[in-house]
């Protein structure tokens, strides 16, 4: 049973001067340090990190209203597997949310197309 979906997108360009940030405060307050290691990895982190942000924002809609609860960007984390698809997981108090509402899985798609990432993700 679908609980809830959403949608986002970022400008990669938006998010490469975000990174840019001299102190990198937006990145380390928003990443988790497996999302920032990943991004490292890429050949264009900017875009990689802005895929995660569009999915952590499509996790905000698509459960923020599941909570009363406030909801942390770095409670979600974005991460590929070997094969590079992503896969979504929430950690700390949005877990138990997550258990009430009977969410047992999170489906997310990351598309970077034209200077914009867009993430979807599905929670059912």
């Amino acid at each position: 049973m679908v609980r809830g979906i959403g949608i986002d997108s970022v400008d990669i360009e938006e998010m490469r001067r975000l990174c840019a940030d001299a102190r990198g405060a937006f990145v380390t307050h928003t990443f988790t340090e497996a999302e920032r290691a990943q991004a490292r990895e890429r050949h264009d982190p900017a875009a990689c990190l802005a895929g995660k942000f569009a999915a952590k924002e499509a996790a905000f809609k698509a459960l923020a209203r599941l909570t009363a609860a406030g909801f942390d960007l770095r409670r979600v984390e974005t991460l590929e597997d070997a094969d590079g698809c992503p896969h979504v997981t929430l950690a700390g108090a949005l877990a138990p949310v997550l258990e009430e509402a009977g969410v047992t899985e999170l489906l997310v798609s990351i598309t970077n197309e034209r200077g914009v990432a867009t993430a979807v993700l599905l929670a059912q």
